[in-house]
């Protein structure tokens, strides 16, 4: 897991976190999910997302300047994504933590 999270802002695909952990991606995603009850897919989503709420409290790059640096292709994914996980989205997010 140090490699996912070494590696989140970055295009990670399951074949690359398979291939750093030695194991053949259908058989690292069973081992995976075994092991944590998440999907590598969903498990790199929750990494993403925890990652963008502390830039979100502490930096103060604006939301698309976070959606990048979190591993996010576009805006409207991460806001989406982090709206699913948070109930809110990222602006209303920072709002009320900060």
């Amino acid at each position: 897991m140090d490699f996912i999270e070494l590696n989140l802002a970055t295009s990670l695909r399951l074949a690359d976190i398979a291939h750093a952990a030695g194991l053949s991606p259908m058989h690292f995603a069973a081992g995976f999910r075994s092991a944590t009850g998440f999907s590598p897919h969903a498990y790199l989503q929750e990494r993403r997302i925890e990652r963008a709420k502390a830039k979100l409290i502490s930096d103060g790059l604006s939301i698309d300047e976070i959606a990048i640096d979190v591993g996010f292709r576009s805006r409207t994914h991460f806001i989406t994504v982090f709206r699913r996980q948070t109930g809110h989205p990222p602006a209303r997010w920072r709002r009320c933590s900060v």
